[in-house]
């Protein structure tokens, strides 16, 4: 089966496509797009299927059907797949995409995306779909955690560089609509190393203080955003990262992500611990192996972010869509190690999944940093803030899992799988203990756990 344009992550229980420890891409960008044009014509129409059950009390789960079409040329695609379905209020089995901040039983999440290819050179898209960015299971530049969106993309490929630009249509808790615009330069040094370089600014139509309206100079795809932004007023909210990985062998891969969104260097240096000293950081490791016709998959990666990264005067510019980050799921004020392994021999596959970390969470009065939908002006502090500020939060997540895909059903995926979640602070502890059973047709990425 031909690998697609804009593959979807997980999709068709293959591992993910965009994994450069398991496939020939050098560095993965969601979406991937082939480095040569197909020859005639490629056509898929699927069934999808959602049925899962949460055991305990109450029951809930979720029932829920769609379809997925691709079709592709040698200088065309069209990918589009959508769910329709029912879900229980109250099941962390609700997750990727669906609107956790009502409960609606009814609930539709459709994505679309259309490109075209003329030269092996240059790529264009256009879609309300998810994007990421990055070598490990979460992402601190672009996350596919949340909802789709509406973007249009453009990407350029000359020789060992890449570089691809982004226009999307964002919205959340605000009556002001918001946009963002993504820059993504990727090179390659030799065989074994990459490096990367990110840049963001979210931005409104018009802000109602300043009067100033749509910025057209966001538009260039080769202006620097951060100086624009302050060129602008520095009223908008801008990221920066840096990402790298090395090929520690043949099979193994190291990575690494960091992401700025505001720094002061004399405050760094004087480790007052300024408020506005807003960064994190992702370190990771995985490999794949193989022995006895069974193929081991294994991950290990950190993450830590410092409070109020990613946040901003309010939700009508955080880095966020739909209620949901647009980066890390945990958001700001948190560190995070994340362990995965996966066995697979032929269409049975066992994974078990271990996650470690804590967070400071916020109050209803005080904005401690985590919550980037709270103002980062209603903050205790300026400087004094450290990783954890707030109420110190500790978990264990834990998840196993066995699957059986049938090929012959659509590669319909039928599974069964132990959740286990203990979170404690200084008073309190309790722990999720949530067993599930149901098939699906495995699309996109999982962010439950």
């Amino acid at each position: 089966m031909p690998t697609c344009w804009s593959q979807s992550l997980g999709f068709l229980n293959q591992h993910n496509p965009f994994d450069s420890a398991a496939h020939m891409e050098r560095f993965p960008v969601f979406p991937s797009v082939r480095t040569e044009p197909i020859n005639g014509t490629f056509k898929r129409l699927l069934p999808l299927v959602d049925v899962a059950g949460q055991g305990g009390f109450p029951l809930s789960g979720k029932l829920r059907g769609g379809c997925h079409l691709d079709l592709e040329k040698s200088f065309f695609f069209l990918r589009a797949n959508g769910f329709f379905g029912l879900y229980s209020s109250n099941s962390p089995l609700n997750a990727n995409g669906l609107d956790l901040l009502t409960t609606r039983v009814l609930q539709w999440d459709p994505s679309i995306r259309l490109g075209v290819k003329p030269t092996k050179y240059f790529n264009a898209q256009i879609g309300f779909d998810r994007n990421f960015y990055g070598e490990g299971v979460r992402s601190l530049f672009l996350s596919d955690f949340g909802k789709p969106y509406p973007f249009v993309s453009t990407r350029f490929n000359v020789g060992p560089i890449s570089y691809q630009t982004m226009l999307s249509y964002l919205s959340d808790h605000s009556p002001q609509k918001k946009f963002k615009i993504t820059h993504f330069l990727h090179g390659s040094i030799g065989k074994k190393i990459d490096v990367q370089l990110f840049e963001a600014v979210i931005f409104n139509s018009g802000d109602s203080l300043s009067n100033r309206s749509f910025d057209p100079a966001y538009l260039n795809p080769f202006i620097a955003l951060r100086p624009q932004e302050y060129a602008s007023g520095s009223g908008d909210n801008g990221l920066l990262g840096f990402g790298a990985s090395v090929k520690t062998s043949s099979k193994s891969k190291l990575y690494g992500q960091f992401v700025i969104d505001d720094f002061l260097v004399s405050a760094f240096l004087n480790k007052s611990k300024y408020w506005g000293n807003k960064f994190g950081g992702q370190l990771g490791w995985k490999c794949r192996f193989e022995a006895k016709d069974i193929k081991y998959h294994f991950k290990i990666e950190a993450n830590a972010v410092r409070p109020y990264t990613y946040a901003h005067l309010g939700a009508s510019l955080n880095y966020a869509h739909g209620s949901q980050v647009l980066a890390h799921p945990l958001g700001a004020n948190f560190w995070e190690i994340f362990t995965q392994f996966k066995a697979c021999q032929n269409s049975w596959a066992f994974w078990g999944e271990l996650a470690t970390g804590a967070q400071g969470l916020d109050s209803s009065l005080m904005n401690f940093g985590s919550n980037l939908f709270m103002p980062y002006t209603n903050r205790p502090n300026d400087y004094g803030v450290s990783l954890l500020q707030g109420k110190n939060t500790s978990f264990l997540k834990t998840r196993i899992a066995l699957s059986y895909t049938c090929k012959q059903v659509f590669f319909s995926e039928i599974f069964c799988e132990l959740l286990v979640l203990h979170f404690w602070d200084a008073t309190n502890a309790f722990t999720t203990i949530a067993p599930f059973l149901g098939i699906r047709s495995p699309i996109f990425n999982d962010y439950r756990f």
